[in-house]
C-alpha cells in the first residue's frame, strides 16, 4: 500500500506532477494499492478551494485511483481527508500520553538557535518531564528512544539514522493545538496500511523520527521507502509552491496537453 498525500496550501506545480509520475510509477511496477490523502492539518493554510483544483488536476493529468475513487474523496466526511478524523490523533495522542512519553514544551524557535545544514533546529530536551499541560502557550513533544533505525529505500540502498540525536523530540501538537505533519503522517499511514513510502529526498531526515513514532504507536512490520530525485530551477532552488512554479492549472489554460505536462513526448 502506498500513498499520494498533497496538502491543500496551495495548487499542483511541476514537483507534485513529478512525484505523481514516481508515485503511480512505483505502485504500477510493485502492485502496490495506491490511496490519495489530503493533508490538510494546518488550518492556517489549507482551503476547501485548492483541494478541488488538486483533485481537478490529478483526474486531468490522468492519475486516477478507484478505491477511494477521487470523486469520493471530495465529500464528507472521508477518512482520507486528516480535518475529517480529528478523533483518530486524538486516540494516539492518548495512547502516548497513557505511556508517559509526551511532555509540555514552551521553548521558541529562538531558544533552539539556528537550523542546521537541513534547515532544522535540533532539540535538546529542554523541557522533558514537564506536564502536558503546563500553562502558557505549550506545544506537546514525545519522547523517542536513543536508538538508530534502519529502514531499505529502494533506489538508496539501508538508510541510518539516530532521530533523537539528530533532531530531538518532535512537536506532534504545536502551541497552536493543531496536530503536526510528523504526527498526522505517522498515524494515518498506520490506520491506512500504508507499507511503501514514496516521497522526494527532501523528506529524507523524516524517515527515522516517523519509523520511531509508529514503534510506539504500535507498528510492528517495517516499512519500505523510495526517496526519488527533485525538480530544480535554474538557479538550484527546489521548485515550490512557495517559490511560485508554474502551476499545472496555469499549463492547461495555456493550452498544453496532459501528456505534455507529464512530461511525454
Amino acid at each position: 500500500m502506498t500513498r499520494f498525500a498533497p496538502s491543500p496550501t496551495g495548487e499542483l506545480h511541476h514537483g507534485h506532477v513529478l512525484h505523481a509520475a514516481w508515485v503511480w510509477g512505483v505502485a504500477e511496477a510493485v502492485g502496490a494499492r495506491l490511496v490519495v490523502r489530503m493533508e490538510d492539518h494546518d488550518r492556517s493554510r489549507c482551503t476547501p478551494g485548492f483541494e478541488r483544483s488538486i483533485l481537478e488536476d490529478l483526474a486531468w493529468l490522468g492519475y486516477t485511483t478507484t478505491d477511494p475513487s477521487l470523486e469520493s474523496l471530495s465529500r464528507r466526511p472521508s477518512p482520507y481527508r486528516q480535518s475529517d478524523v480529528p478523533h483518530r490523533y486524538q486516540a494516539a495522542f492518548d495512547q502516548l500520553a497513557a505511556r508517559g512519553l509526551l511532555y509540555g514544551c514552551t521553548c521558541t524557535r529562538a531558544d533552539l538557535g539556528a537550523p542546521g545544514p537541513d534547515g532544522e533546529r535540533h532539540y535538546p530536551g529542554t523541557c522533558r518531564g514537564q506536564p502536558i499541560d503546563r500553562p502558557g502557550r505549550t506545544a506537546i513533544r514525545v519522547m523517542l528512544p536513543d536508538n538508530e533505525t534502519t529502514v531499505t529505500d529502494l533506489r538508496l540502498g539501508e538508510l541510518h539514522q539516530q532521530p533523537a540525536r539528530e533532531h530531538g523530540d518532535p512537536v506532534i501538537r504545536d502551541a497552536q493545538g493543531q496536530w503536526t505533519y510528523q504526527f498526522c503522517v505517522v498515524v494515518d499511514d498506520l490506520r491506512h496500511g500504508v507499507n511503501l513510502i514514496v516521497r522526494g529526498e527532501d523528506l529524507i531526515t523524516s524517515t527515522g523520527r516517523q519509523y520511531v513514532l509508529g514503534q510506539l504507536l504500535g507498528r510492528t512490520a517495517p516499512f519500505v521507502t523510495l526517496h526519488h530525485p527533485l525538480l530544480y530551477a535554474a538557479d538550484g532552488k527546489k521548485l515550490s509552491k512557495r517559490d511560485r512554479s508554474e502551476t499545472v492549472r496555469a499549463m492547461r489554460e495555456r493550452g498544453m496537453t496532459a501528456g505534455e505536462v507529464r512530461g511525454e513526448g
